[in-house]
């Protein structure tokens, strides 16, 4: 078998499927992809919203409950713990192949007949307004995240407790404001650290204490803007810098933002991997082109491993958690094997293809809903013989009558769900936030994207109202409604007003930082600008004595420029100086 090259039929750029794709396809039964790996992501991702909360109709009450589906969107929602009870059953939803009409057609009537959960959630203890986690505790508006405790405001997070405003961490505690950022205490508004403790306004610094505004740097203490101090002249500095007051804290981000990019860095985050490619990957083994994956081994193509435990997976996103031979499916963690196109599966399943928020279930075929079930197709029961004698049928059927949608793409089997049919549009999926697009150019591509009914709040207290001082703001400001800095003219989802909550007040004053001045949506895209995107480009390493004045020089290259390539996802036309793994140990370890 040798690799080949293959038109993508959604973005009709080649790509090519390796030999050791052909294996995994092979060891799947399932034939190989008609969408290069990106189309194939941005597809799955059109069917996940991320971190957006919708007020919707409740199915069985009739009442206004939160949700991750628009009001807009035709799915039927039951409140979570109703959904999970015994009190309704989806068998009862069950019906016949019909060979009369695709596949895809037959799943869409479906699923919006029968409910699905208001939330996607699995162990929660006391959260507010916390969706796509498991296993959290005491939390408030936390998304994306497992085993996080006493929390608010966090985006991806794993095991950390008492942290606020912050995104793609693990195992911090009492911080603020960071992005990528690991087993890190009392850390504000950093970005690429691990390992830290107090350090403010700092990237890529592991196993440092007391550090503000540095860069690279390894187990320092007291250093300030990468410059050697005592520990008086240090908190001295640090005094100075008054991050109590909100002016004063915005002039020195914009300080050490500019400050950051003055030093080289390393072309990827990774650490402990074994012939791994992509971005964010760490402590795995033979993982290929993916991205925020730990953990993983024997696997290509995966994204968002927020718990280890991921073997032989290819397109799999989001989760992890003790999984093995999974294939273009999405949120499906915790336990589960041998999954095909499946969505929102979880704990414990074995051996579904295009099924839908299923649990502790095995060998489904297009169901929805279901608990401890096996041999069931469309929700319908059959016996174990029945099942596989008309597996091959339908699959059979779907390459014989496939699907084909509004942009004239072909969905045969092997193929995940069509984007024309998710229960999302476009503009509130995790798509939109890796693929950002306009409305126009959504419908052209064949995604949704309609009109949503957004609520209206008439704040009562300008941002610029608010006190300098965290110490001067009273504990009334949690009965206001504070108009937000962008005032709806970013482009960042912005909501235009927001409140504060009495916790998020208390954990200012204890860190002696200001209360912010941006809604929650306009905090998440500040923070983002700090994350490489998902994508890879060929370049070579900047690594040249006559740009950046290295410290010393480089054993792998003499003089003038590095000569080593490597694929990265910064991008060409990013200010960012990008090094080697060789040249970055050397100049900054």
């Amino acid at each position: 078998m040798q690799a080949e090259n293959k038109q993508c039929q959604s973005c009709k750029k080649d790509f090519t499927i390796e030999v050791e794709d052909f294996n995994f396809y092979e060891k799947m039964k399932v034939p190989p992809p008609t969408f290069c790996p990106d189309c194939r992501f941005q597809r799955r991702m059109s069917w996940r919203n991320f971190w957006h909360l919708f007020k919707k109709t409740d199915a069985l009450t009739g009442e206004k409950i939160f949700s991750l589906f628009p009001e807009e969107s035709p799915v039927k929602i039951y409140e979570k713990e109703y959904w999970n009870s015994d009190s309704w059953d989806p068998m009862e939803y069950g019906r016949e192949y019909d060979w009369s009409q695709p596949f895809f057609k037959q799943f869409n009537d479906l699923m919006y007949e029968v409910p699905f959960p208001a939330l996607s959630f699995l162990n929660l203890v006391n959260c507010r307004y916390c969706s796509n986690c498991n296993n959290i505790k005491n939390c408030y508006f936390v998304r994306g995240a497992g085993y996080t405790e006493d929390s608010a405001y966090l985006i991806w997070d794993n095991h950390s407790k008492r942290c606020m405003d912050s995104f793609m961490t693990s195992r911090c505690e009492f911080s603020y404001g960071n992005v990528n950022t690991e087993r890190s205490f009392k850390t504000l508004f950093s970005v690429d650290c691990a390992d830290c403790t107090d350090v403010i306004l700092s990237k890529d610094c592991v196993g440092c204490t007391n550090c503000f505004g540095c860069v690279g740097l390894r187990n320092k203490s007291y250093c300030f803007f990468n410059e050697q101090l005592s520990k008086e002249e240090y908190f001295a500095k640090v005094k100075e810098m008054h991050l109590a007051s909100y002016q004063s804290l915005q002039k020195a981000i914009k300080k050490a933002h500019d400050y950051w990019l003055t030093f080289p860095r390393k072309y990827m985050h990774g650490l402990k991997n074994a012939n791994s490619t992509g971005d964010y990957v760490y402590e795995s083994k033979n993982t290929k082109e993916s991205f925020i994956a730990r953990g993983c081994e024997d696997s290509k193509f995966c994204q968002n491993i927020l718990t280890d435990g991921v073997k032989d997976c290819y397109d799999y996103s989001n989760w992890g958690d003790n999984v093995q031979l999974l294939y273009e499916s999405l949120i499906c963690g915790e336990g589960n094997s041998e999954l095909r196109f499946c969505m929102q599966c979880y704990p414990n399943n074995r051996n579904l293809e295009y099924s839908v928020f299923c649990q502790r279930s095995s060998d489904l075929f297009g169901c929805m809903g279901l608990k401890n079930k096996q041999y069931c197709i469309f929700n319908k029961q059959y016996t174990k013989e029945e099942y596989f004698e008309l597996l091959p049928k339908i699959k059979k059927h779907m390459d014989e009558m496939p699907y084909v949608d509004s942009k004239n793409r072909t969905y045969k089997y092997g193929e995940f769900f069509p984007s024309e049919l998710s229960t999302f549009p476009y503009q509130v999926t995790e798509a939109y936030e890796h693929f950002p697009i306009t409305e126009k150019e959504a419908l052209d591509r064949g995604f949704l994207w309609y009109p949503l009914k957004k609520d209206e709040y008439s704040a009562t207290l300008p941002a610029s109202q608010i006190p300098d001082d965290i110490q001067d703001v009273q504990d009334s400001i949690i009965d206001e409604v504070i108009a937000c800095e962008h005032e709806g003219t970013c482009a960042q989802e912005c909501t235009k007003a927001f409140r504060v909550v009495k916790e998020e007040i208390d954990f200012c004053r204890q860190l002696g930082i200001p209360i912010p001045r941006l809604c929650q949506n306009c905090r998440h895209y500040e923070r983002l600008n700090h994350r490489n995107h998902h994508k890879l480009y060929r370049r070579q390493c900047m690594c040249d004595y006559q740009v950046f004045k290295n410290s010393s020089k480089h054993g792998n290259h003499s003089d003038g420029r590095c000569p080593n390539e490597f694929e990265t996802s910064y991008a060409p036309d990013r200010p960012e100086i990008v090094y080697c793994e060789s040249c970055y140990q050397q100049e900054i370890a």
